[in-house]
Parts: structure tokens; sequence; C-alpha cells
């Protein structure tokens, strides 16, 4: 189950709370039948896929812009070690941008817009 677009994240999030307000009137999430448990937990994985990539916390680099790093980093043949030294900043910092526990900074977004080529729109995304 994949959210394709702000719409469809709306629906599964009401079809979400519908799970949600049914577990409670049973008076335990449990009490939900199997189908809707298993409901329940593929709108859970999707809406978060989706929230990751276009509704990250603060602090947190959406999924879509490590992804594209990524690719820009395998397209240019570069390790990541190269591709930090590029875009001006240590290797431990260029992991944590990947692996979204950094946000970023304007000079770093610049650098991997004008560096490594990572679309504007990904980047301010």
């Amino acid at each position: 189950m994949k959210i394709a677009n702000e719409k469809e994240y709306k629906e599964y999030e009401a079809r979400m709370e519908c799970l949600i307000q049914r577990g409670t009137v049973l008076g335990d999430m449990e009490l939900l039948s199997n189908e809707e448990k298993e409901e329940f937990t593929m709108l859970s994985d999707a809406l978060d896929e989706y929230g990751k990539a276009y509704h990250p916390l603060p602090g947190q680099m959406s999924t879509l812009l490590a992804d594209a790093i990524l690719v820009k980093v395998k397209e240019k043949g570069l390790k990541q070690k190269e591709a930090a030294q590029m875009i001006g900043i240590s290797q431990t910092t260029f992991s944590d941008l990947i692996h979204r526990r950094r946000s970023l900074s304007y000079e770093v977004a610049r650098n991997l817009y004008k560096v490594l080529g990572v679309p504007a729109d990904v980047i301010f995304a």
C-alpha cells in the first residue's frame, strides 16, 4: 500500500481515524477483526512512509531528499567520503544527512544543488 498524493494521504488518515474510533468503542484495538488489524497496520506503514517523505518532523530531512542524494552520488560514481568533501562537510555529517539525523544548512543545500546536481524542488520540498 503506497500513498500517491496528498488527497490519498488525507483519505488514509480518515480511514485510520475510523479504525481507531472503532477500537476505542470496542474497548481495545485488539478487539478489531483480523482484517481491520491488517488494514490498520498497512495504513500505518503507508502514512508513516509518506509522512517521512513529504511531512518530515522539524530537524529531519525528507526521505525523498536522502534518496536523491544517494542517487546522485551513485550516478557520479562517488564514494560517500568523496561526496562529503565535494559539498564541504565531514563524512560523519554526510552520513547523518542521508540517515535523516541532521537537517540541512543553507550552504549544504546550495552545494547539493550546485555540486551534486540534486534538484532544487527536492531539496526545498
